[in-house]
């Protein structure tokens, strides 16, 4: 009877020893599965190791690329087109015929002026003899003095005109327009020829009130075009007085263009460096925005919490923009942003290295 008992309480013994043994098992068991979820549950973004480096803040004007000279040729006297020696589009240098007038009678008049000139010489001549003689008086000498004058005068005024019959460009240029044909009377000041001097191109833009004390003239500039070409440029002018309606200035530079390669008229953004700032370059992508409307960027700390950093942008491309606000060595959110917020623990990521073409 007493080996029955001894029996029956080691069976009790064993089978609670194994109902324990299975649920220390089941608890670790479930322990593990509940650190597998929560690590299953947390959300994995990409990130990168940024720091600021330095570089150099610009400001970007936009505007336009103009000749430093346009002229528009008049005529400087009345008369018919006789000849026409350019055509339109034709590089000139200066004082190359562009056209000539018909005389219209100005020879004879020259001949006539002439002609007066040599009589009031000899009138004069003879007036001044008699003159010291005592044979005549002072006044009739300065009228004879005064005919001489006139004549001379005449002739100048005739050989000046006859000058004018031929239309030249005061300087070295493209004709740009020549709106008259061989033939057509034209009148006094009427316009003739479009002259541009495209060797020397001038940037014109509005700067707004917030950058005008950042600029001088004579500093360095760099022109970019739509082409993607920059030309080197130097700031040759700006505004004293705002625009009443935009109250930006207008701002000028010159921009050397020897060969003539580049257009006058096209767009141009004028890119005016103006202090160096330490500034980390990341894609446009990265960009968020604060729950105030802030502008900013979000990065994973130590911990793998998000948080999110204010940036200011100083400058922006199509490939990326420079910002400041980034601490060195910061973990950058680069992909998954949109998804996690402010607080939020994460499973961060290392982007892969992009790969470099082959040179």
């Amino acid at each position: 009877m007493k080996s029955s008992y001894i029996a029956a309480s080691i069976a009790i013994v064993v089978l609670v020893l194994w109902m324990a043994s299975g649920m220390l098992t089941s608890g670790k068991e479930a322990g593990e599965q509940t650190e597998a979820k929560d690590q299953a549950s947390l959300m994995k973004v990409e990130i990168i190791e940024v720091s600021p480096e330095s570089m150099q803040r610009k400001v970007e004007l936009q505007g336009q690329l103009e000749p430093a000279r346009r002229l528009h040729i008049r005529a400087e006297i009345a008369g018919i087109v006789s000849k026409v020696h350019v055509s339109k589009g034709q590089s000139v240098a200066a004082n190359d015929p562009l056209m000539d007038l018909t005389l219209d009678g100005r020879d004879t008049e020259l001949r006539q002026a002439q002609a007066a000139l040599t009589s009031a010489v000899s009138e004069e001549r003879a007036a001044a003899s008699l003159r010291k003689q005592g044979l005549q008086s002072k006044v009739q000498l300065q009228q004879a003095q005064s005919t001489l004058e006139r004549a001379r005068a005449q002739l100048a005024r005739v050989e000046l005109d006859i000058a004018n019959t031929q239309i030249t460009a005061p300087y070295a240029g493209i004709i740009n327009a020549l709106p008259i044909e061989q033939g057509e009377l034209i009148d006094r000041s009427g316009i003739v020829a479009e002259l541009v001097d495209n060797t020397t191109l001038k940037a014109t833009a509005q700067a707004a009130q917030q950058t005008i004390t950042q600029l001088q003239i004579g500093q360095e500039v760099v022109v970019s075009l739509l082409t993607g070409e920059e030309l080197p440029g130097k700031i040759t002018y700006i505004s004293a007085v705002a625009n009443v309606q935009t109250r930006s200035f207008a701002v000028e530079a010159k921009v050397d263009n020897p060969n003539g390669d580049v257009s006058a008229g096209v767009s141009a953004s004028i890119l005016i460096p103006v202090e160096k700032v330490n500034a980390v370059f990341i894609s446009p992508s990265t960009l968020s925005l604060g729950n105030d409307g802030e502008l900013g960027v979000k990065i994973v700390n130590s911990d793998n919490i998000i948080e999110f950093v204010p940036v200011k942008l100083v400058s922006t491309s199509l490939e990326g923009a420079w910002v400041t606000g980034i601490e060195p060595q910061s973990r950058l959110v680069t992909l998954g942003q949109g998804f996690v917020n402010a607080g939020q623990e994460v499973e961060p990521q290392l982007a892969a290295p992009k790969e470099e073409n082959a040179s």
